[in-house]
Formats: C-alpha cells, sequence, structure tokens
C-alpha cells in the first residue's frame, strides 16, 4: 500500500515544485517536448509490457475486448465532454477562471489522475518490476499535463498562488484511485488483468490523442523530425526501464 501511495504522490510533488522554480514562459516552452517524450514511453509500455502481461493473466480475446471497451469509451467520453475550452486575457481572478473554462479542466484532471492512481494499482499488484515502469510512465505524462494545465489556469485569470489546484486536484485524484484501486484488487484478484488492459488502452489512448494533432499541425520537416526523436527518446527509455520485468 505504501509503495503505491508514494507511487501515486510522485508527480503532483514534482510538477509543484517545478511550478515554483519555472516561470510561465519555460513552462510552456518545455513541457510540450516532455509530453512528446511521455507519449513515446506511454505507448512503448503499454504494447510491450502491460497488454502481453495481461494477456498472459486472462483470455486474450476477452483482454483484446476489454482494450477495444476501454478506447471507445474514452473517446466517447472526450467527444462529449471536452470538446472545446476558449481562454481569454482577464483579471486574475479564481471564481472567473473557472467559469472561463478552468472548470473542466480541473474535472478533467481529477477524472484522469483518478484512472492513473488505478492504473499504479493494479501495475504493482500484477508485478512491482511493472508497477515501477508504470509509475515512470504516468510521472512522465503527468507532470508535462499539469505544467501545461499550471500554464492554462494563469491564461484563464488564476494568479501563480491560485494555479496550483492543479497539482492539489491531482494529488487527490491520484492517491484516491490508488488507494481505492488497492483495496478493490486486492479482494478481487481476477480482476488485475482486466485492469491491466484498461490501464494499457488508456496509456495508447493518451499517447495518440496527444500525439496526432501535434503532427497534423507541425509546420516543417525539422520539426517533424524533432517531434520523432522526442517520441523515439520516450521509446529507448521506457524498454531500458521496464526490461527487467
Amino acid at each position: 500500500m505504501l509503495n503505491i501511495i508514494v507511487a501515486c504522490s510522485i508527480s503532483p510533488i514534482v510538477a509543484a515544485i517545478l511550478c515554483l522554480l519555472l516561470g510561465q514562459k519555460f513552462i510552456k516552452k518545455y513541457s510540450k517536448p516532455l509530453s512528446l517524450i511521455a507519449v513515446g514511453f506511454l505507448i512503448t509500455l503499454s504494447v510491450s509490457h502491460i497488454i502481453p502481461e495481461a494477456m498472459e493473466q486472462a483470455d486474450t480475446h476477452k483482454i483484446g475486448l476489454t482494450i477495444l471497451i476501454g478506447i471507445l469509451t474514452l473517446t466517447f467520453f472526450e467527444m462529449l465532454c471536452f470538446n472545446s475550452h476558449a481562454y481569454h486575457e482577464h483579471c486574475q481572478c479564481a471564481k472567473y477562471a473557472l467559469k472561463n473554462g478552468g472548470a473542466p479542466i480541473l474535472i478533467g484532471s481529477a477524472l484522469h489522475t483518478f484512472c492513473d492512481g488505478l492504473v499504479i494499482a493494479s501495475a504493482f499488484l500484477a508485478n512491482p518490476t511493472l508497477g515501477i515502469a508504470v509509475t515512470v510512465a504516468v510521472v512522465s505524462h503527468e507532470i508535462a499535463h499539469e505544467l501545461g494545465d499550471y500554464a492554462i489556469m494563469l491564461d484563464c485569470g488564476m494568479n501563480t498562488k491560485q494555479a496550483f489546484i492543479v497539482n492539489l486536484v491531482a494529488l487527490v485524484g491520484c492517491t484516491l484511485g490508488g488507494v481505492l484501486g488497492y483495496y478493490v484488487l486486492s479482494s478481487i484478484k481476477d480482476a488485475i488483468p482486466y485492469a491491466l488492459a484498461l490501464s494499457g488502452a488508456s496509456f495508447v489512448y493518451v499517447s495518440l490523442s496527444d500525439l496526432l494533432p501535434r503532427l497534423k499541425n507541425c509546420e516543417s520537416k525539422k520539426r517533424v523530425l524533432l517531434r520523432v526523436l522526442f517520441i523515439l527518446i520516450g521509446v529507448v527509455l521506457s524498454l531500458v526501464i521496464a526490461s527487467h520485468d
């Protein structure tokens, strides 16, 4: 249990420290390359470790169906709930920021990090080594995600102190997901492979939904190659970290 709570707390705490140390311009500049590295890490870990681990423990056809359901559910959910946001310059007021697009961001962050906690719990219960690898993957993605959300909250109208609500929401959401996942999956061992399958599905979905828009909007071949390089760095890091699983 303790290792799961610690794993769930890492990314919000590190992201909060980085938000304190880095300026808004720096965050906007470097959160994107970091998220591309996370894309490579997440999708590689999913297809080379998480999904195969799930298939070793349960019927492969049922695991495949679970993955399909997971991806479709995430797709439909985002289409229905988070398809548009508008951000404008205005006075720094937390209440106004929440009305001006901040609330959906926080709701999405809470749900997303709660699922991350479930992912971490299921991975540790299945295999401690896999749990460490999944934690690294979640941290690499969530730090970039939280830095980006922090910058968005500033654009929405919060001041620098109020924008730390992003990190607080992430910390609470991920920890709750980890604790709940631990108790539920510990009592229902047969559900662990399917939880892993959903974890793999969520990682694949997050990776592709983050990556494809960037490739479509890329202005030059040089930038395409640079982005591919960042993704490959994530792929290599994933293979190295999870190689002893």
